[in-house]
């Protein structure tokens, strides 16, 4: 996961933050409790997203407490306990990081590769803990990677097509947040919705570079662009499948029965997504400029 979906702060009240923050923490918590110290530079607000909407979901709240931060050992911070919710987060990140280090080893030169062989024995050893508890979920995230890769060689030049992987494994993934099959297949269409957004955002944010480098990008390839084209138009494209993804998503996640934290992923869904490709359009623009 990217870092995408994420709270969009001036839009939160202080006792929703606080509780955002907490579960942040809860989850650095859990990685470092279950995986080890470098487990925790892995967090990402992706992965606490994930966290707060499992927690939702289920019939018990989770506990706070006060305890001390890694980042900031003088200093004790409220920070959710570690629970069934925030294990699963952890158990996701760590199966996706190995997933990611092994495509990251196979796209990349020397340099590159040399710093993946020196992250696979743990993200190895850290995916072989999570799939003692969830085996599913790395079935799930193989079958996405070998999905993507076979399209990525194959030179797919469709965006819809580029994105199914990434939007099928979320979809699976949500799912198992359900307690029972009316709610697993609102989640389905929720993940597979928000992977599709992912994987769009995502696309559109390497655009530039992965013009210059020539790396993989179905933008690229379905639009013909080159590193002098003008981008003006596919702009305005992408922003709108993006916005027209994020209407669907909004429009599926009113139909989960929340049980808490509803103003938290309202949040998210209503505001973080807007800011996050946003912030993206931001940099474009900016890149932009700085090579006029």
């Amino acid at each position: 996961m990217f870092g995408y979906i994420k709270p969009f702060k001036p839009q939160m009240r202080i006792c929703e933050y606080d509780t955002y923050k907490a579960v942040y923490c809860g989850l650095c918590k859990q990685l470092g409790s279950s995986y080890g110290l470098a487990a925790r530079f892995t967090l990402s607000y992706d992965f606490a997203f994930f966290s707060i909407l499992s927690m939702s979901l289920q019939e018990e709240s989770p506990h706070f407490c006060k305890e001390r931060c890694f980042a900031n050992p003088l200093k004790k911070k409220y920070c959710c306990r570690l629970n069934e919710s925030s294990l699963f987060s952890a158990c996701t990140a760590m199966i996706l990081l190995y997933y990611k280090v092994d495509d990251n080893y196979r796209d990349s030169k020397f340099w590159g590769k040399l710093l993946m062989l020196l992250v696979k024995p743990f993200a190895s050893s850290a995916r072989k803990k999570a799939m003692l508890q969830y085996p599913q979920l790395d079935a799930i995230v193989a079958e996405m990677m070998r999905q993507q890769y076979a399209l990525e060689q194959a030179g797919c030049s469709s965006i819809d097509e580029a994105a199914q992987p990434t939007a099928l494994s979320l979809a699976k993934i949500c799912e198992l947040l359900g307690k029972d099959d009316s709610q697993k297949r609102i989640l389905n269409r929720f993940g597979y919705l928000l992977g599709r957004w992912v994987y769009l955002i995502d696309a559109v944010d390497d655009l530039e570079d992965d013009m210059k480098s020539g790396s993989y990008n179905a933008f690229v390839l379905e639009n013909h662009l080159t590193p002098q084209s003008d981008l003006t138009e596919i702009r305005s494209v992408t922003v709108a499948a993006l916005n027209q993804t994020a209407a669907e998503i909004a429009k599926t996640y009113e139909l989960l029965e929340l049980k808490r934290y509803k103003p938290i992923l309202d949040n998210v869904i209503y505001f973080g997504l807007k800011n996050s490709l946003h912030l993206v359009e931001e940099k474009r623009s900016n890149t932009h400029d700085r090579s006029l």
